[in-house]
């Protein structure tokens, strides 16, 4: 069972600094098969499928929204073990990156608007060009 929140604790390419950056990093599956993510200052909406590989469950989403104020989009997928998902997330025309993500206990059903979250608007940092996924990696 996918559905509900989770947190996103480790990835290849970014540190725990940058992955937290505007919120706590996670991915929320409701019982639709529609989301939401948010990590780095990426705040997306997504539209899963759930599928069984070789009695592996994994599960496949593309995904849309905003990158400090910018359209993004992109892709993940993620094989279920228990309580950890393990899997890679592409950022369309950018970085990719393999990740780890943990169920927050308690956390079984989740009701979602499904919108693409935008972060708060927030002072770009100097010598930057405003993207926290180039900018942002450990």
């Amino acid at each position: 069972m996918v559905e509900g929140r989770w947190r996103i604790v480790e990835t290849g390419m970014w540190d725990q600094e940058a992955l937290h950056l505007v919120v706590p990093a996670h991915i929320t599956f409701d019982r639709q098969g529609l989301g939401e993510m948010q990590l780095i200052a990426i705040g997306a909406s997504i539209d899963y499928r759930l599928e069984d590989r070789g009695g592996v469950p994994v599960v496949e989403f593309p995904w849309s929204g905003f990158d400090e104020m910018d359209p993004t989009s992109g892709r993940a997928w993620a094989r279920l073990e228990g309580n950890t998902m393990c899997g890679k997330l592409f950022i369309h025309q950018g970085d990719e990156s393999n990740f780890i993500a943990k169920r927050e206990p308690g956390d079984r059903e989740v009701s979602g608007s499904n919108k693409a979250l935008q972060p708060a608007s927030r002072p770009r940092r100097s010598g930057s060009k405003g993207k926290a996924t180039k900018a942002a990696r450990g």
